[in-house]
């Protein structure tokens, strides 16, 4: 496609010129000149002319590609003004390097190419190549799997720039090496994923984003998944190439690169040969010296050093993830997963503390290292790599206390994030069941770090304040049945005797408010929230009364009213239609017909707290929607269009039903597209199943949500399974 759009506008050019005008030249620059035309690129011309007027021939040249809605960078310029552009603008020298002639003298061409040449034999490029490939490091730190095709890290920029520094020997007459394999390979992946992305969005988009890899695969006529895969594969193989040409990019990066792993030869053109085989010590200093340590660890699977070190990572080392919470392909994630993991072991405060008590930080590392490793083998990834992380630990001699250590670490490493954003952390039943799954304190204290680690590594939705808190808790309550004495901080758990302490001349309705509510109320709620929702309850005048308490670091909501049919549904409209982004959600029926509700809330776009004069209308929207007098409805529609959600792919919506183990309580995982107004949507549609709501916690991540719903049965379930209950709740759900 590049090169069938290029012959077209260079026959086009052609037309445009008069060969009878004056001696001139048009020379195509940047990525015309280098015959990457993708369909809405910019056309960089210059009109290169010897002197007089010509004017008219700009013209000539240059309306008419502007009437045809081409974006046009245009210049005109003497040979002499041409040379002085390039001395002074590094940018100008680089693009005239691979300027072509298109139509017009040859010999003025030429005598611009000898001028280019004088310019570049007194100006190197090297300095400022390796300062531009930094920059792309500095704003990328890590490879994403959301590539800008153009001019990210691993782009065609990087490309550019080594066939920048190869003309430059050229035409200084210095030897020149040819252009190598991998970056023909790469060129040619990176120019097929660019041109499909103009094409399936109808302007120069070079970004390779979440929402656009399915319609691109289509354009493209493959899989998605072998799209992503050759474009990491691609970016992958630039930045080894441009490491190689410049090693200085990676010296600016923290600690040296351990030298006892390899050696080189003479001569040798950036091939790695261990002096040894590789040891574990060996593995783990270049895990510890972070990029450079990732440099040489590639550079060395590069050379087939450490196929009987860890042969799997052949699966992972081009893997790409489509889910459009990842930020990184595999292996990017598992070496930025370590650097978060040694920053934690730097931190102040417990992170830090629990990292120093483990004392093994070469542990830390390798469980970071491994966690991910059975992606791309199918089946669970996790139990998958703990067999691979098994044959590792005896590849590399580990003890069996180790060994045991990184061998759970990576099978367990999902059962913290899982538990603490989808199950009820308040049941005693659930700490048991987690403490027994994971057998003793130092396990938990790795499989929390680790978590921290993995998450922070993975993209920004998947951790933030609240996810921190979630899983601080379940931690400590944890550690708690492991004897470990900061547990006994976590708030929550009122008895009934704390409250009754409290309660004084009102004991015998607040005994009654007790009464009235179910078996399990009181273990999610501190003393002072009970009281709250006696006062809410005793303000009652209306259809319903809504308080807000800050708890750090969120709000907390409590809504109380009369059940009325689709109550729960109204009341997770209004919150949407206001902007309030819900976190998770309590639900209580009193025995005499009242709801009692509570929320954890932020703000949907600042992600911080809600500002108090948003809740007087909150209240009043409330009311309003209770007595039918306002559509609910109309208000998410309305702001949902308003503010339009970045939903990649659309998936299907999907429900799973279970059993709780620990508590018996059915639970239904809700899978779907994010967007506005998606709480209310699924709480109307499990209401309208008889379902009745008692915990909801809600995990949105980038563009989807993963919902969890703790209910009770209802009427509606009668000779249902849960596998068809799961597939009606999910055609209900709107794609």
């Amino acid at each position: 496609m590049c090169a069938a759009l290029t012959a077209s506008l260079d026959q086009t050019v052609s037309v445009l010129v008069d060969p009878g005008t004056a001696p001139m030249a048009v020379v195509a620059l940047g990525g015309y000149g280098r015959s990457e035309l993708s369909p809405y690129s910019d056309v960089d011309l210059m009109l290169l002319y010897e002197g007089g007027d010509v004017s008219e021939a700009a013209a000539d040249l240059f309306r008419p590609l502007w009437d045809a809605k081409l974006r046009v960078g245009h210049s005109v310029r003497t040979v002499k003004e041409a040379s002085e552009a390039a001395r002074e603008r590094f940018d100008t020298q680089t693009t005239l390097l691979t300027s072509r002639l298109v139509a017009g003298s040859e010999d003025l061409f030429q005598r611009l190419m000898t001028a280019v040449t004088r310019v570049t034999r007194a100006r190197p490029l090297r300095r400022h190549l390796v300062d531009a490939e930094r920059r792309r490091r500095v704003e990328a730190p890590y490879r994403q799997m959301a590539v800008d095709i153009k001019t990210g890290r691993g782009g065609l920029r990087a490309l550019q720039a080594f066939e920048w520094e190869r003309r430059r020997q050229e035409l200084i007459g210095r030897f020149s090496t040819e252009h190598h394999d991998e970056e023909e390979k790469a060129r040619e992946v990176l120019l097929q994923v660019r041109n499909a992305l103009h094409a399936v969005t109808g302007r120069a988009h070079d970004v390779f984003s979440p929402e656009l890899r399915e319609p691109v695969a289509r354009w493209l006529g493959r899989d998605t998944f072998y799209v992503a895969r050759d474009l990491t594969s691609a970016t992958q193989s630039i930045d080894r190439l441009a490491e190689q040409k410049w090693p200085e990019v990676l010296e600016a990066r923290a600690e040296p690169t351990p030298r006892r792993v390899w050696t080189r030869g003479a001569g040798s053109t950036g091939s790695v040969r261990p002096a040894s085989p590789p040891t574990v010590d060996d593995l783990d200093r270049l895990l510890e010296a972070g990029e450079p340590g990732r440099a040489t660890f590639d550079r060395l699977w590069e050379d087939g050093r450490l196929a009987d070190v860890l042969p799997e990572w052949g699966v992972v080392a081009s893997l790409p993830q489509l889910e459009p919470f990842h930020q990184h392909p595999v292996a990017v994630h598992l070496w930025r997963t370590v650097a978060e993991m040694q920053s934690i072991r730097s931190e102040q405060g417990s992170l830090g503390r629990i990292a120093n008590e483990l004392d093994s930080p070469r542990l830390l590392r390798l469980s970071a290292f491994l966690h991910d490793i059975g992606k791309g083998h199918g089946g669970d990834h996790a139990r998958v790599g703990a067999d691979i992380a098994t044959s590792f630990a005896k590849r590399m001699g580990l003890d069996p206390a180790t060994t045991d250590l990184l061998v759970g670490a990576v099978e367990h490493h999902l059962l913290l994030p899982r538990t603490a954003t989808r199950r009820d952390l308040a049941d005693p039943a659930v700490i048991d069941e987690v403490a027994s799954e994971v057998g003793n304190l130092q396990m938990l204290q790795v499989l929390y770090l680790l978590t921290i680690a993995d998450s922070r590594a993975t993209g920004p939705s998947m951790w933030n304040d609240w996810k921190a808190s979630l899983l601080s808790t379940l931690f400590l309550r944890c550690a708690a049945r492991f004897g470990d004495e900061e547990s006994v901080a976590i708030p929550g758990g009122a008895t009934r005797e704390e409250v009754l302490a409290r309660s004084g001349r009102e004991a015998d309705s607040v005994s009654a408010h007790i009464d009235a509510m179910p078996a399990d109320y009181l273990r999610s709620l501190t003393v002072d929230e009970v009281f709250w929702h006696l006062d809410l309850i005793l303000g009652l005048a209306g259809a319903s009364n809504l308080g807000v308490r800050v708890v750090t670091p969120v709000e907390r909501v409590a809504v109380v009213g009369p059940s009325v049919p689709s109550f729960r549904r109204i009341v997770g409209g209004v919150l949407a239609a206001s902007g309030v982004d819900v976190l998770e959600a309590r639900m209580f029926g009193r025995s005499d017909g009242l709801v009692v509700d509570t929320f954890s809330v932020r703000d949907d776009r600042t992600g911080g707290v809600v500002p108090d004069e948003r809740w007087d209308r909150v209240r009043a929207d409330l009311e309003a929607s209770l007595r039918g007098e306002l559509d609910t409805d109309g208000r998410v529609a309305s702001r949902a269009a308003a503010y339009p959600s970045s939903e990649a792919s659309r998936p299907r919506p999907s429900a799973d039903v279970s059993t709780d183990p620990a508590t018996g309580d059915l639970v239904v995982v809700v899978k779907c597209s994010d967007r506005i107004g998606r709480l209310a949507e699924i709480l109307g549609v499990l209401e309208g199943f008889g379902l009745e709501i008692r915990l909801a916690k809600l995990d949105s991540r980038e563009g989807e949500v993963i919902d969890t719903f703790h209910v009770g049965p209802g009427p509606s379930m009668a000779g249902l399974d849960l596998t068809e209950l799961g597939r009606r709740i999910a055609d209900q759900v709107t794609p």
